[in-house]
Parts: structure tokens; C-alpha cells; sequence
């Protein structure tokens, strides 16, 4: 019987170790936003983290690029909960100067660290053994993104030019920060990166799988398309079903909403 007792006592004590969860506010695919750090202030551009309590990881974007942080332990502690990070996995695209030295030392603060995390009232903390601070806010649901994810888009109007049939398409991953689509000939995926606060939206590492494309027009206009948006920022606002683009103030880009359906039965 007391053998009995002393099992079912250990396997209690494994039990809440592998069951120590983050609160609950910030797991299930919740997104955090950086708003405030020890040392500076965060860039314009939006850095964010997941906490993924199943796969052992946060991932999130550093404003530059992607990033992937593996933990080794997730402890649950009275009033916080604390992490063990790894080595951070990210890739090395080149931003602006002031925009790639935030990120680093934003990486370096969370990379192999010992970190303790609080939550309270939709606002995220995290403590390194640096004593370094970061502290992030919930993101909104923002019913315009969830709108755009929901369809792919097709182009109806380039550079003010509505007088033809055009090929292109998008569709959006928010969560992934991720674009992909259709030029017309190829088909395509890249980055993206928004900022909520400015209705902004920026196009990054498009990669074109090229395909032979029997129309010197079509083939033409996946150059105009991509050479205009790879690597540029547009502001956007979606009015009566369509998604524009703009630069400067002047519309760029119109697109059409189409179900995505309709794009994968093509692909």
C-alpha cells in the first residue's frame, strides 16, 4: 500500500513538471507586441513573439527578420513563470543600420537565457538574468487583417491603369507574416511586415519559382509587378471590396477580392 502511495507521489510530481504551462492569456497562438524595452525605444516597425508551450518555442518577427526561439525548460512558478532559453534561429537580411542594431540586441536579450515572465491585465513582461526588461502588449484583433486573410486578391488596376484584364494575385498569412501568390506567369512567396499603427504594410524576400510564360505581355507585367513591390512599404485601407495600395498618397495598386478557393483549384 505505502509502495503504492510513493508512485502514484512521484508521478504527481512528474505530472505538474511536464504540465507547467504560461498563463493562460498568453499561449494559444496569442501575438505580443514590444512597446517597451530597458534600454531603448522600440523601433517603428512592430517586433513580436508566440509563445508555443507545445512545441517548446517563441517565435515571433525582430523587425528585420523572423526569428525562432527554442526552450529547453518552461518552469511554472507561485507568481510567474520562468523559461530557459536555447540559441536563437534566425536568418541575417540586412535592414537599415539603426533597425538591424535594435534587433540584435533584442535577439541577444532573449537568446540562452534564463527568463522570467509575468502577465497581468493583457500586458506581457519578461526579465532576463541581465535584469534587461521587455515588455509587450497584447495585439488587437484587427478586424481589416482578418478581413484581407480571409480572400485572396487579385489585381484590377497598376498605376492608375484599370483598361485591362490583369493576372496577378495575393494572399496573406498575418500569423506567418507571410505573402504568396501568382504574377501572372510564376508563382511566388515572400515577407511581409506590418504596422498596425500606421496602416502600413512592407513586401520583403520575394522569391519567384520562374516558369517559361508564352505571353510577352504577361511576362512583361510579373517584372513591373514584382520590381514594384519587392522591398517597398505601402500604406493600405480596404474600401467597397478592394484592397489599395498606396505610396506618397497616390494609389498604386487595386486589387479585388476573390475566394481562395478559387486560387487553389488553379494552383
Amino acid at each position: 500500500m505505502n509502495k503504492h502511495y510513493i508512485i502514484l507521489f512521484f508521478l504527481s510530481i512528474f505530472s505538474s513538471m511536464t504540465m507547467a504551462q504560461i498563463p493562460q492569456d498568453s499561449i494559444l497562438n496569442t501575438t505580443w507586441i514590444l512597446t517597451k524595452t530597458t534600454n531603448t525605444l522600440p523601433i517603428q516597425r512592430q517586433t513580436t513573439l508566440q509563445i508555443n508551450t507545445l512545441k517548446y518555442e517563441i517565435k515571433g518577427f525582430a523587425g528585420c527578420n523572423n526569428y525562432i526561439l527554442p526552450l529547453r525548460r518552461i518552469k511554472e512558478r507561485k507568481h510567474y513563470t520562468q523559461i530557459l532559453t536555447d540559441k536563437i534561429i534566425t536568418n541575417d537580411r540586412e535592414c537599415t543600420q539603426h533597425v538591424n542594431a535594435f534587433e540584435k540586441e533584442f535577439l541577444a536579450g532573449m537568446s540562452d537565457q534564463k527568463i522570467r515572465i509575468t502577465t497581468d491585465q493583457g500586458v506581457l513582461t519578461m526579465v532576463n538574468e541581465k535584469k534587461q526588461t521587455f515588455v509587450f502588449s497584447m495585439k488587437p484583433q484587427n478586424p481589416i487583417l482578418n478581413y484581407i486573410e480571409r480572400f485572396a486578391w487579385k489585381l484590377i488596376q497598376f498605376k492608375g491603369n484599370s483598361d485591362k484584364v490583369y493576372h496577378p494575385y495575393l494572399t496573406f498569412d498575418f500569423k506567418e507574416n507571410t505573402v504568396s501568390g501568382y504574377t501572372g506567369c510564376s508563382y511566388f512567396t515572400g515577407k511581409i511586415a506590418i504596422s498596425n499603427a500606421f496602416n502600413k504594410i512592407q513586401f520583403m524576400d520575394l522569391e519567384v519559382k520562374k516558369k517559361e510564360c508564352a505571353s510577352t505581355n504577361r511576362k512583361q507585367m510579373e517584372k513591373e509587378f514584382i520590381d514594384l513591390i519587392d522591398g517597398e512599404t505601402f500604406s493600405f485601407d480596404v474600401a467597397e471590396q478592394t484592397l489599395n495600395l498606396y505610396q506618397d498618397d497616390k494609389l498604386l495598386l487595386m486589387f479585388g477580392f476573390i475566394p481562395k478557393q478559387f486560387v487553389s483549384e488553379q494552383e
